[in-house]
């Protein structure tokens, strides 16, 4: 045996808008803890990865001064 129901029209959009007007619930404790501490330990990483970055930039600029010296001489050997 089925069962009917009966919905009227005021019923149904009382219904949509309701649920259409629902805010998203606010985050739980438990998961805002979780977010700050993933975003503590992102922070030694991040930093880590620039100041590696920047090491290694700092490292390389003589370098590009060298090559710069060599291809001037190179240059210079030529037009002679």
């Amino acid at each position: 045996m089925t069962d009917k129901v009966y919905v009227t029209k005021e019923n149904l959009e009382n219904m949509i808008n309701s649920t259409i007007s629902k805010k998203p619930n606010n985050v739980g404790l438990f998961t805002s803890c979780f977010i700050i501490i993933w975003f503590i330990t992102l922070v030694p990483f991040i930093f880590g990865c620039l100041l590696i970055s920047l090491f290694i930039l700092l490292c390389g600029i003589p370098f590009y001064y060298i090559d710069q010296l060599f291809i001037r001489r190179k240059n210079n050997a030529e037009t002679d």
